[in-house]
């Protein structure tokens, strides 16, 4: 299996339009693959609202995606790709993880409540990181095109507040989801580093001296 990394940009005035019966089958597969991506393992329960996971998954469907699309554009003069992704896709996942920031540890200079948090933080980010890309391969193996991006101002507090996502929350990943057979004019853009991949990264290791 190889992960179509493909940016669909689309017109945020004239955005894609889904048929609706193939939006509702392409939703239920996007909420299926986002309900078992979260079996990915953490090491730490984060404990916030009664939740052991430290992400939180936000899905925007197709109309709401387009909606903050125009919103970004018109209202907040988003120049980036990030309006025309978001209305050329049929859903996008905001992944936010959770940190545990101690102001007060901060404030006091508590090193060692520093580094204990900075320690958990790592494994909050690790296990967010494993269930994005849990994400993106069942997405994948569902026939699903994605594009995976950091975010852009999709992390800035402004879209948090309109789309009521907790400021103690960070972004680590938009996934903008193509659903096929959408109507509508649209630019596709391969991933810039797909052709760039390489396997010296990878080292079999022996211990040292002997």
């Amino acid at each position: 299996m190889r992960r179509r990394t493909e940016k669909i940009l689309g017109d945020v005035d004239a955005p894609v339009q889904t048929p609706d019966s193939q939006r509702t089958q392409f939703d239920a597969v996007v909420r299926k693959c986002v309900l078992d991506a979260g079996w990915a393992p953490f090491h730490f329960v984060r404990g916030i609202d009664d939740l052991a996971e430290p992400w939180r998954a936000h899905i925007l469907w197709q109309d709401q995606a387009q909606a903050l699309g125009k919103v970004l554009k018109h209202q907040h003069g988003d120049a980036t790709k990030v309006p025309p992704l978001l209305c050329g896709c049929g859903a996008v996942v905001l992944v936010t993880w959770l940190p545990e920031c101690d102001p007060l540890a901060l404030q006091n200079g508590d090193c060692a409540s520093i580094q204990k948090s900075a320690a958990r933080d790592e494994e909050h980010l690790a296990a967010t990181g494993a269930m994005v890309q849990n994400l993106l391969l069942l997405l994948t193996a569902a026939g699903m095109g994605t594009y995976w991006s950091s975010g852009g101002n999709l992390g800035k507090p402004v879209v948090f507040d309109l789309l009521g996502i907790p400021a103690s929350e960070r972004l680590i990943a938009a996934v903008f989801v193509d659903y096929a057979d959408t109507q509508g004019e649209v630019t596709k853009k391969p991933g810039a580093h797909r052709d760039k991949r390489g396997s010296d990264w990878i080292r079999e290791v022996s211990l040292q001296g002997d």
